[in-house]
């Protein structure tokens, strides 16, 4: 019978998991708690003069150094659904329209749930059980990819000890990300704004589709104090900050708010150090706690955790 893997979560390390799987010829599906595939690669739509125009409220662009990921920006920029991010040096690159289009058109041929959470996994002989929301009943896999953040990752993997010692290793910051428009389309400004070596509490800002879009991330040390505070105080510090800059370039712009959404693992700050796959049972972890804290990361530790499932899958065939 064809071999059949479950993958935890639709971001970017999900997606590189099952298309890897893809070329040894194993079905998989991912399943993901949330609304749209993409984890932390984040856009939210927003209605303006009958366009739709996008903020990127997660990561922002993406570099490639492996092949691997080079061919997958080679695929995105031929068939348009990636472009070239600014002028930067290395080359940065964004999906097209949005980042969410960067992830559906890699996606289009998986097999994806959104809206339904893992509840548990367990070994059961030589396959391994799962449960989740919607069905309620248990369900057999050949093996398991989870790429969920490594807190939430660590509660999935109780009946799995070595995995649970890797995924305690690791480590993240928060970030706080508002989302605000301008008044008017501003001319000659930058496409991105660094602030991560300066004084304040801004990271970074950044327009989405459109330069009246804008994204700003919060320091991690920022959000790791104020995460659960109250949101209308945080919008107020966070735009004054905004605005700051802006009032440098130009008078007359005027900000507005948008809305706030707060990453709770947004940014790994420490690696995860230890096993990949359980020593005796096919399941994997991946993403971007076991790599590094940058898309490529993500997508490399999937493909990585695609291999190990490959190759212990063969050792019980």
């Amino acid at each position: 019978m064809p071999k059949k893997v479950l993958i935890i979560g639709s971001g970017i390390a999900g997606i590189a998991s099952s298309l890897k799987l893809k070329t040894y010829g194993i079905d998989s599906i991912l399943i993901d708690k949330g609304r749209f595939l993409g984890g932390r690669i984040g856009t939210r739509e927003v209605a303006y003069s009958n366009n739709l125009h996008y903020f990127f409220h997660g990561a922002q662009f993406f570099t490639a150094k492996s092949d691997s990921f080079k061919k997958i920006i080679k695929q995105g920029l031929e068939n348009n659904f990636i472009k070239e991010f600014g002028n930067f040096n290395p080359p940065r690159y964004r999906g097209y329209k949005s980042m969410r289009d960067f992830l559906s058109n890699l996606a289009s041929d998986l097999n994806i749930q959104q809206n339904n959470k893992i509840l548990n996994i367990k070994p059961n002989k030589n396959k391994i059980s799962v449960i989740n929301e919607k069905t309620q009943t248990w369900q057999n896999f050949d093996g398991v990819i989870s790429t969920i953040p490594s807190p939430q990752n660590s509660v999935l993997m109780k009946n799995f000890p070595e995995l649970r010692k890797t995924l305690t290793t690791s480590s993240y910051d928060a970030c706080i990300a508002l989302m605000f428009s301008l008044n008017q389309r501003p001319e000659n400004f930058p496409s991105y704004f660094d602030f991560y070596k300066k004084r304040g509490i801004i990271s970074w800002m950044a327009p989405g589709s459109d330069l009246r879009f804008w994204t700003a991330h919060t320091k991690g040390s920022y959000a790791n104090k104020n995460q659960n505070s109250n949101k209308n105080q945080l919008q107020e510090e966070i735009l004054s900050a905004i605005q700051k800059v802006f009032s440098k370039w130009k008078n007359s712009l005027e900000v507005n708010f948008h809305s706030l959404h707060i990453w709770k693992y947004a940014k790994v700050k420490k690696i995860s150090n230890g096993l990949q796959i359980d020593p005796n049972f096919p399941v994997a972890l991946a993403g971007d706690f076991m790599e590094g804290s940058n898309v490529e990361s993500a997508f490399i530790s999937g493909e990585k955790a695609a291999n190990l499932i490959f190759n212990r899958l063969n050792q019980f065939s």
